[in-house]
């Protein structure tokens, strides 16, 4: 997608500003608290639940749904996609805790159990053509999350394009990264998790991290080129 001649005005006068901000620094607004030491709340939720204390597990959900519903929806760009993908992720979580042993904090076992269903989810709807020419979604329920998608980098609107517009050909670009680029673009650059954390939630070692990451960035920046330039 281009934009005609007539709206190049608004372009700024350097393209690589942009690509710097959108891409260097990309998405990179709000920092997901999954770094902090899991409480001991969580633990006794968990082995309530295990026990059989639905209400336990609720109270899990309350807390983490927020989270696991912005994560989706970075996956699926849509708000009933994402809203079925969220109560995909606590049905398996809830089926499959007896299982978790807490070797690893809950809120790392849970966005695992998020990753990999938003990243099959998002390979199932590429697969039948659901992200063509769809950037992010146009729905006012979701404004903060769109707020969230790209940096305010610049206050000049003579030097920058449309904020929605933005958001749109952004999205639009993640969407036509490949699963694996995508997701680890999501973890790193939309929520804000360390490198540590991703290899832990990928089952990768940091410097495959680091290397996947820095690939899936600048395959994103050549899209954001292709259609800013």
């Amino acid at each position: 997608m281009r934009f005609s001649s007539e709206k190049n005005h608004h372009v700024p006068h350097s393209l690589e500003t942009i690509l710097s901000c959108l891409c260097l620094n990309i998405l990179a607004v709000v920092m997901f608290c999954a770094a902090k030491a899991e409480s001991d709340e969580d633990g006794d939720l968990v082995e309530r639940t295990k026990r059989g204390a639905r209400d336990a597990f609720d109270a899990l959900v309350e807390k983490y749904y927020k989270k696991i519903y912005n994560l989706a929806y970075r996956f699926v760009g849509d708000t009933e996609e994402a809203n079925d993908l969220a109560q995909e992720i606590f049905a398996a979580a809830y089926q499959n805790l007896k299982k978790f042993r807490g070797d690893a904090k809950f809120s790392t076992w849970l966005f695992q159990i998020a990753t990999n269903r938003g990243k099959n989810r998002f390979k199932y709807l590429k697969r039948r053509g659901y992200f063509v020419n769809k950037g992010l979604a146009d729905n006012g329920d979701d404004r903060e999350t769109q707020q969230r998608s790209v940096p305010d980098v610049s206050t000049n609107p003579e030097t920058m394009l449309a904020s929605k517009q933005i958001q749109k050909i952004v999205q639009g670009a993640i969407n036509e990264l490949d699963p694996d680029h995508k997701e680890i673009v999501i973890l790193r650059d939309i929520e804000g998790f360390s490198y540590e954390e991703i290899a832990q939630l990928l089952n990768l070692p940091e410097g495959t991290t680091k290397s996947r990451l820095h690939r899936a960035r600048m395959v994103l920046k050549e899209k954001l080129k292709r259609v800013l330039s």
